[in-house]
């Protein structure tokens, strides 16, 4: 397998995963995302790793009425040219890789880190929940087609002299580690886009973002991820009114504005 992938190749099919991908990161508690076998919860939906753990808890659980099997792995995140991108990697296992869940049951994942995260680092992780399909007896309705869903969440591990942003909440001692942004808008042979740079050093988790009081309004709820050194882009309609200061919570905290960018 090539080592690197883009997004396209990772989430099938695009238009139920950004619907599941919207349950799984922005819920707070257990998360469900709709499939043809029923609705499979997991959670937390945001685990981290803080530098004195080794390991996190996954949980995922069957409400539905038959078993289901799922297969948990686990990729490094990056981004790079305004795109996320994702590799193989044995810093951080998930097991048992694949399970079996009666209805009704709920099943462990443990996360666990097989080699220190350096100091004052983050690190990114995505951790993906593939449903395995069960085979149809001939003749049963729909039993040519073949269909799965998949899941995917963010995971951050933690070195030594930096906390998660959730610790740091927990703790009322806000770290001076946080994301640095700034935004620009910016126009080429694509379109039109908000471009979001993160010179901080951690993550930035952006809810609720908007161009100021009363103006455009491009991610109610959640919106999406830029990584410490990280740029992304998103697209925005033409005509959108972006001359007010854009404003957005990050890591959930109180919506403030964010630095625009003049270069």
């Amino acid at each position: 397998m090539n080592p690197r992938f883009d997004l396209a190749r990772l989430l099938v099919p695009l238009g139920l995963m950004a619907l599941a991908l919207l349950l799984l990161i922005a819920l707070p508690r257990p998360a469900a995302a709709q499939s043809t076998g029923g609705a499979i919860l997991i959670w937390p939906v945001d685990p981290v790793i803080e530098a004195d753990q080794r390991a996190a808890a996954l949980w995922l659980e069957n409400p539905g009425k038959a078993p289901t099997t799922l297969q948990v792995r686990i990729y490094a995140w990056a981004q790079d040219g305004e795109k996320n991108g994702y590799r193989e990697q044995d810093q951080i296992l998930g097991t048992p890789p694949i399970v079996t869940i009666a209805p009704g049951e709920k099943q462990l994942i443990r996360l666990t880190r097989t080699i220190a995260t350096p100091p004052d680092t983050e690190a990114a992780y995505r951790v993906v929940v593939d449903e395995i399909p069960v085979a149809k007896a001939a003749g049963e309705a729909g039993a040519a087609v073949s269909f799965r869903m998949r899941y995917s969440i963010p995971l951050f591990a933690y070195g030594q002299g930096l906390p998660s942003p959730q610790a740091a909440a927990k703790a009322k001692a806000p770290s001076a580690r946080t994301p640095a942004l700034t935004w620009r808008m910016v126009e080429d042979a694509e379109g039109r886009f908000l471009e979001i740079r993160n010179r901080g050093d951690i993550h930035a988790r952006l809810t609720d973002v908007a161009f100021g009081p009363g103006q455009a309004d491009p991610g109610k709820g959640l919106f999406g991820y830029v990584l410490p050194g990280a740029t992304m882009r998103w697209p925005v309609a033409s005509g959108t009114n972006v001359a007010g200061p854009l404003v957005a919570s990050i890591n959930g905290a109180s919506p403030a504005p964010i630095e625009r960018r003049t270069d």
